[in-house]
């Protein structure tokens, strides 16, 4: 953490319980997102004056927030199924920002997903706690007045956001977020071209998940085009991946109409994405995923996930849950699906 907020190149630094007063090397400065001294390349000229107030919960509504009438109030309403934010949305660059219809998930009710929405029923979070990035090609900029947020499955989360103008350091800031409470950032950084979101407990490496809504930006210098033109046509608890939809299922090997099994090595690849999705249509009754392959050799520990209520919090592995060249199905068999 930084000593004060006006000096960026003195840091505390923690050693056997004691803290300490460290220095960067005279051309860094310590970055709060990557919790490491980072190349000095323009310090901030004002300071952050930033503030936040917390709410509680409240209903989805259409109303706009009252700072932002004169800016664009992206409620990420004029969206498809649960998919990828595609460049271009609001004239601006996504990264990891994903989007779907809290309605069609009654069973996240108590999550952050719920306790952030604002207006409507969408909202928008990182896909498997990685980095969110928003940002627009020089020499245009963009300014981000304010937004609601919350963690989606823990409390004591850090949300950490760092913002650059003309593609140097400008501006970067703190905020500690709950799950069942929504809370209401105001920044009020302006002409930036690029701004990163990290939501982390003490500073773990294992990012959290957070969730967005009423993103408050700047209308002067965006794009007319509001226009969601979504990257992934899958349907809920699908992912994307090189042309086709997969899915994680209980229903013993048997794919529907328009799917087939998909490889191992596809899994492999994409088995991280299923982190906080679910079961297309039934919860399964054996670990060993069946696969296009003739013997099942991924699965999950059945003390960690298999054969329980969603969303996934681990996902099959090589030899997961003693998975190994097994041939037997169960009528409900966790099964590895692909489009065709």
């Amino acid at each position: 953490m930084f000593e004060n907020v006006d000096n960026h190149h003195t840091f505390w630094y923690c050693l056997h319980g004691n803290g300490y007063l460290k220095p960067c090397p005279a051309s860094s400065i310590w970055s709060q997102i990557d919790c490491q001294c980072v190349r000095k390349t323009m310090l901030p000229t004002v300071t952050v004056t930033t503030t936040t107030t917390t709410e509680e919960t409240v209903l989805p509504t259409t109303e706009t927030i009252s700072n932002c009438l004169d800016s664009n109030l992206i409620t990420f309403e004029n969206a498809a199924n649960y998919s990828k934010i595609s460049n271009g949305y609001y004239g601006l660059t996504w990264t990891n920002a994903y989007v779907l219809d809290t309605q069609i998930y009654p069973q996240w009710s108590e999550s952050g997903f719920y306790s952030a929405i604002k207006s409507g029923t969408w909202v928008a979070f990182n896909m498997n706690g990685e980095r969110m990035t928003i940002s627009i090609d020089t020499p245009n900029t963009f300014s981000i007045k304010s937004f609601v947020v919350s963690s989606a499955w823990n409390d004591y989360v850090t949300l950490s956001m760092v913002s650059q103008r003309a593609s140097t350091y400008y501006k970067e800031a703190s905020f500690k977020i709950e799950k069942n409470r929504s809370t209401t950032i105001e920044l009020n950084w302006f002409d930036i071209n690029t701004i990163t979101f990290y939501a982390s407990i003490n500073n773990s490496q294992h990012g959290e998940v957070f969730v967005i809504d009423d993103l408050c930006l700047d209308s002067t210098t965006l794009s007319t085009s509001t226009s969601a033109e979504i990257e992934d046509k899958c349907s809920l608890n699908e992912i994307f991946y090189q042309g086709h939809c997969y899915y994680l299922d209980g229903v013993g090997g048997e794919c529907p109409y328009g799917y087939s099994l998909g490889s191992e090595t596809v899994l492999s690849a994409i088995a991280d994405s299923f982190i906080g999705l679910n079961y297309k249509t039934a919860i399964s009754n054996n670990c060993c995923v069946v696969t296009s392959e003739k013997s099942s050799n991924y699965g999950i520990n059945s003390t960690d996930q298999c054969n329980k209520q969603g969303p996934f919090t681990v996902v099959p592995s090589y030899n997961g849950g003693g998975c190994r060249n097994y041939t037997t199905r169960h009528s409900r068999q966790l099964t590895f699906c692909m489009s065709n």
